[in-house]
């Protein structure tokens, strides 16, 4: 645009100078000088901003480069910070989970050696308790025969009582019931 302006601008001037005269100057100085006179200021203000925006652009890019560059060490320094925590506390937790490994093995040990001390008092019980119910059942048995004997005896004796005193059946039917009734006591 600027350009299509420069150029309409030059041919205005250059039909009010007289055709008879020759040009005295190189024509591109003139043009120069044109430009100069028609958009100098606009030029030196243009310029003046460009130079005061590339200013601006340049404190502001420092400025976002500083703060980026401290917020990245807060963000490292932060990283680090969490990075260490999170070590310390997968140091405790291996610490702990340790110590519960210990004390897992130990309560491991001391329940196989109660296990043991138990079977064995559990065996040697049972051992015991086999040979005191075979003694117990030895005796009872011992016991248990020797009444049968003295039984035996005293039914043989009160039989031979019998024949020979020719007693009745009356009388022997209440000793046989005398005798069941002191059998059944016994056994019970």
């Amino acid at each position: 645009m600027s350009n299509k302006i420069k150029t309409d601008h030059t041919q205005e001037v250059a039909s009010s100078q007289p055709q008879s005269e020759p040009p005295t100057t190189n024509p591109l100085t003139e043009l120069e000088q044109l430009r100069h006179i028609v958009f100098g200021e606009a030029q030196n203000r243009l310029s003046n901003q460009i130079s005061t925006l590339r200013s601006d652009m340049e404190k502001a890019l420092s400025s976002q480069q500083k703060q980026f560059t401290e917020h990245l060490a807060q963000m490292q320094e932060s990283t680090d910070q969490q990075f260490a925590q999170l070590n310390d506390q997968l140091q405790l937790s291996d610490s702990i989970h340790d110590d519960n490994e210990s004390n897992l093995q130990k309560n491991i040990d001391n329940a196989v050696a109660e296990h043991d001390l138990f079977a064995a008092a559990t065996k040697q019980n049972f051992a015991t308790a086999a040979q005191s119910l075979a003694s117990e059942s030895n005796s009872l048995s011992d016991n248990f025969d020797a009444q049968i004997e003295q039984l035996k005896q005293y039914l043989e004796s009160v039989s031979r009582d019998l024949t020979s005193s020719k007693t009745d059946r009356k009388t022997l039917a209440s000793l046989l019931a005398t005798m069941a009734t002191n059998l059944q006591d016994e056994s019970a």
